[in-house]
């Protein structure tokens, strides 16, 4: 277990001791005297655009276009992925019900949330990438997470494309079409090396399988990964749980051998803690599921990709859209409880299910107690304010940041005692910029307004402890 201690004025202590670990923050001239210099990579100015990442950094960009989540990974050796590629209709000409308004997109709704990806990371991509992710890393199959299915997509903007990635005026499923929108629209742009997922649908299938649109949308990714495969070289891989040697860096990974991401939990199954040890009896079995998926109703969040990122002292929790709703009837649909069970303390993590209501469970949060948590909004009723209270009691001094607020949702979270006004940041891309050897880190708010990238915010430097 990793130890935080509360250290006082501990703002000023890290800074000084940044300072004094910093190899490049200054050099002795022929005179003997040390000439300060600056380190470009935190160098950062409210107002101006965020500087590159440079090698031996590791960055963690949340990339805020309104419509779901994208979080974009460079690793320290410049080895690059994406994990989900938001892709829900916009709230501007899409209704999700009277309790569910969408937040608007960003940085309007002319503007496709697969264009405002693409640019952030043509944008941030070291040169190493050469134009590629060598990993996409599905964390289920939802539209907000790989792209939605509307028939009426046209009015999206989303452009029909044929199996051979020709814009046609007509999509055709049958036939390996697919359109413009989350993962495909990245994809075209930034070809993939490696697409990681929990495998095919029908193993353990979730209620959306038996749904319609939900089999369209599923379709939309499966032949643009037959593309992807037949022109661009991409490989689809299944998660494998408990291993910390799938994803891995691809350009110099000798050199920074503290870096690893383990899987936790896949399709359901969970790793036990003990080597590559996977508990595959936790949810019924695909038989199972297939016999009573109308009873059981189960929702396709317990089956999201989970994964631990460890760089040197820094750690970084990301669970998807996991969530433990309808425990009381069926214990294993709180799939946070056996993932509690193998995670520690944390630096920061994701929020999962966007921190709504039905997820972030106390278990869950009280092993993980994150000094940060990003909630990627996308809907009116996103964060809950009961879900921001455990986090509040897994760690009072914890930062919060969410890339949208609804203005419907602040009386909401004042009403119960949530005020707003305490968070770190309401709107933007978020980014953390971990140090060489993973001892400190920096968060940044950018300006999602445009695609500009400047700075809002500045928050640091932070210590990670062991």
């Amino acid at each position: 277990m990793k130890i935080k201690y509360l250290l006082i004025c501990s703002c000023l202590i890290a800074l000084l001791a940044g300072c004094n670990e910093d190899k490049n923050n200054g050099k002795d001239d022929p005179n003997g005297k040390k000439e300060e210099t600056v380190d470009p990579a935190i160098d950062v100015t409210v107002g101006q655009v965020l500087p590159a990442w440079q090698e031996g950094y590791l960055d963690i960009h949340s990339i805020n276009g309104g419509r779901g989540e994208a979080f974009y990974y460079i690793f320290p050796d410049g080895t690059t992925m994406l994990c989900d590629a938001a892709g829900a209709p916009p709230a501007e000409k899409h209704n999700y019900g009277s309790d569910a308004q969408g937040v608007p997109s960003k940085p309007n709704a002319s503007v496709n949330s697969g264009s405002v990806i693409v640019n952030y990371i043509k944008h941030f991509a070291p040169a190493v990438s050469g134009g590629r992710l060598d990993y996409f890393m599905t964390s289920h199959y939802h539209g907000d997470h790989i792209g939605s299915w509307r028939s009426n997509y046209a009015e999206f903007g989303w452009t029909p494309y044929n199996k051979d990635g020709q814009p046609v005026s007509t999509v055709n499923l049958n036939n390996g079409g697919f359109y413009l929108n989350g993962i495909a629209e990245v994809g075209l742009s930034i070809p993939i090396d490696k697409v990681l997922d929990r495998g095919d649908w029908s193993s353990r299938p979730s209620a959306d399988y038996y749904d319609d649109g939900g089999q369209k949308r599923y379709q939309l990714y499966v032949n643009y990964l037959d593309y992807a495969a037949r022109n661009q070289g991409t490989v689809r891989e299944t998660l494998k749980i408990g291993h910390d040697d799938q994803i891995v860096m691809k350009h110099d990974p000798s050199k920074y051998t503290t870096f690893s991401i383990r899987t936790i939990a896949s399709g359901g199954d969970i790793w036990t803690g003990s080597g590559t040890e996977v508990n595959t009896s936790y949810v019924p079995s695909t038989a199972e599921c297939r016999t009573n998926h109308a009873a059981w109703a189960i929702n396709e969040n317990i089956f999201s990709n989970v994964f631990l990122l460890k760089y040197g002292n820094f750690d970084f929790f990301s669970g998807g859209d996991i969530q433990y709703s309808g425990k009381s009837a069926y214990a294993w649909k709180d799939i946070e409880k056996p993932i509690s069970q193998v995670v520690r303390k944390v630096e920061g993590m994701k929020a999962s299910h966007h921190s709504t209501s039905n997820t972030n469970s106390a278990e869950l949060l009280g092993n993980l107690k994150p000094d940060f948590y990003i909630a990627g909004v996308w809907r009116e009723v996103q964060p809950n304010p009961e879900t921001l209270q455990r986090v509040y009691n897994a760690n009072a001094s914890v930062r919060i940041f969410t890339t949208n607020l609804a203005e419907s949702n602040i009386a909401t979270l004042k009403g119960k005692g949530i005020d707003p006004a305490n968070f770190s940041c309401t709107g933007g891309h978020v980014v953390i910029r971990v140090l060489p050897e993973g001892k400190k880190y920096y968060i940044y708010v950018l300006n999602d307004n445009n695609m500009d990238y400047k700075v809002k915010a500045k928050y640091g430097p932070y210590t990670a402890y062991l």
